[in-house]
């Protein structure tokens, strides 16, 4: 989610907002590992060069014993390439191990804090309505007029699951229509993804799991997980 050289450029900031957000993560060792997969990068890119050009001196005459001591060289540039290209491969995981645990910066607004009593009421827009009679909050609303099943959503998936019926479907039915027509009306273009997308997509775009906690859901059998979310596949 942060570029690697804006991690290293501001480290503590990057630190800072990891201890804000109340997460967990090594910032010292994710700018150390880069710097470590950068300087075995830039001695394969080197030894890399060092064989091409002992390749390109044998393409001339040479005498027998200096032909055989640039094979010899070629061999241990090659070996010392491989061995390099191992090295990098190693580090790479814990580069993007690492970098994955870092959160988005926080917008410099938002009050920091560690509990809901944390939080801060920025403006309020319009008055509460105030009823005549003793108003009923929607579950009840709900129970009443036979628009949810909150019993069957319980048995079939938990509890504060439910069943949408009767004129609630096409309450809800009609808000998304509503949603759609207002994104047109404005230029967007209607758009239904995939329910399910690889790994890497996911990954990508910060849906990651963060310890014992999981954003995503995997399908057994298959490299594939469920979006939840079409920004996702979009």
């Amino acid at each position: 989610m942060l570029d690697i050289k804006y991690v290293v450029a501001h480290a503590d900031a990057v630190a800072d907002n990891c201890c804000n957000r109340n997460v967990r993560a090594d910032v010292a060792a994710v700018v150390d590992a880069y710097k470590a997969r950068n300087a075995a990068l830039t001695e394969l890119e080197r030894t890399r060069a060092d064989a091409n050009a002992n390749a390109k001196s044998m393409k001339g005459p040479l005498a027998p014993a200096e032909r055989q001591q640039r094979i010899d060289e070629g061999r241990a540039l090659k070996q010392k390439v491989a061995d390099l290209e191992a090295k990098v491969a190693a580090l790479e995981p814990d580069l993007d191990v690492g970098l994955r645990a870092l959160p988005n910066l926080t917008h410099p607004d938002v009050p920091v804090g560690h509990t809901d009593d944390d939080h801060r009421v920025l403006r309020h827009v319009g008055t509460p309505r105030q009823f005549p009679f003793q108003p009923l909050d929607h579950v009840q609303l709900a129970e009443k007029w036979d628009l949810m099943d909150f019993e069957a959503g319980a048995k079939v998936a938990g509890q504060k699951f439910y069943f949408l019926k009767n004129q609630m479907v096409f309450l809800d039915l009609a808000l998304q229509r509503f949603a759609l027509d207002k994104a047109v009306a404005r230029g967007y273009q209607p758009v239904i993804t995939p329910d399910l997308a690889r790994p890497e997509v996911l990954e990508g775009i910060g849906f990651n799991p963060r310890g014992q906690e999981s954003q995503v859901y995997s399908i057994a059998g298959h490299d594939l997980c469920l979006v939840g979310t079409a920004e996702i596949t979009i």
